[in-house]
């Protein structure tokens, strides 16, 4: 298998201890699209990325948008490769999960037992699935085609006693899942994603304008409004399937509460896979402002009346 490239910012030699924070890796690589074969591709790729970041002594690591298949599907390969939560893919992070002692954020395209088939995001530790959350807004007509929503609002899960909320790709560009996840106690929220700049359209036209690089000013302002750290899960390099050709942007990394970067793919991880690992420690960044808080202050509530103000 190719090399991984390790690229880390951490707070200590030795993990965050428990309450305290949290290590986490994020795999970014190049990786096969659209048949069987690539799913035992990706899963053997999994297992030398999980069993790195064990070296590290990570606590979680996390995989792009839809990582068991590739993102750049069709209607017809979705449905050939869609797995039930507890199919060979959930299995196999769960047994990996168990044998390194690391939590594991998995995507994958997900068949339900009615059927239906979802954009899904497993989350699993000590060889538990600890969630499946199956992606609510969905991004463009491909998506709609291929998928169906789902139903449940974000989910937030513990691991290392630090509490993590999940969102998918699209989502991570919507503040109120922020909000819900934040006041569920999150402390970092992480986003696979997938991804790129042009793509082929459902309707097999070429877009006429890039996908916005969301890690420019949406990440960063999504960490320091909510002070949280955000966690962006992104492919490198290129996808080539029946639907088209898909160049990702590469741009993976985790911003801070103050909205700063600490660890980022640069250059270098575009032309090869890479292992971002960082401590997540809230105590370790300053202050993002002298006196308020977004989260504490906002009168904003579920139904259409404001909040008493705190």
């Amino acid at each position: 298998m190719r090399p991984i490239r390790v690229l880390g910012k951490l707070v200590h030699s030795e993990p965050p201890r428990p309450g305290t924070g949290l290590r986490l890796a994020i795999f970014q690589a190049e990786n096969p699209v659209g048949t069987p074969q690539a799913v035992v591709d990706n899963l053997a790729r999994m297992e030398q990325a999980v069993a790195l970041a064990a070296r590290y002594r990570c606590h979680l690591c996390a995989f792009p948008e839809c990582y068991n298949t590739g993102y750049s599907l069709g209607p017809e390969e979705c449905a050939r490769l869609a797995e039930p939560s507890d199919g060979q893919s959930v299995r196999a992070a769960r047994k990996l999960s168990q044998q390194h002692d690391i939590g594991i954020v998995l995507p994958y395209v997900e068949q339900a037992a009615d059927g239906a088939l979802h954009d899904s995001v497993a989350v699993v530790h000590d060889g538990q699935l600890l969630a499946n959350y199956r992606k609510t807004h969905l991004y463009g007509a491909a998506e709609r085609a291929n998928f169906t929503p789902g139903d449940e609002l974000p989910p937030v899960v513990e691991i290392n006693g630090f509490r993590v909320g999940v969102l998918n790709c699209y989502e991570c560009e919507f503040p109120p899942l922020y909000q819900h996840l934040a006041r569920h106690g999150a402390r970092l929220v992480v986003g696979p994603t997938a991804a790129d700049r042009h793509f082929v359209l459902h309707d097999g036209s070429p877009t006429q304008v890039p996908y916005p690089d969301a890690t420019e000013h949406i990440i960063p302002a999504m960490a320091a409004v909510w002070r949280v750290f955000v966690a962006y899960a992104n492919r490198r390099g290129w996808e080539v399937s029946e639907r088209g050709q898909w160049e990702y942007r590469g741009n993976s990394g985790v911003w801070g509460p103050d909205g700063q970067p600490v660890v980022c793919a640069g250059p270098a991880e575009q032309t090869a896979d890479a292992l971002l690992v960082a401590d997540c420690v809230p105590d370790a960044v300053p202050p993002f402002s002298p006196e308020g808080n977004h989260l504490t202050n906002s009168r904003l509530p579920v139904g259409d009346r404001l909040l008493p103000a705190g």
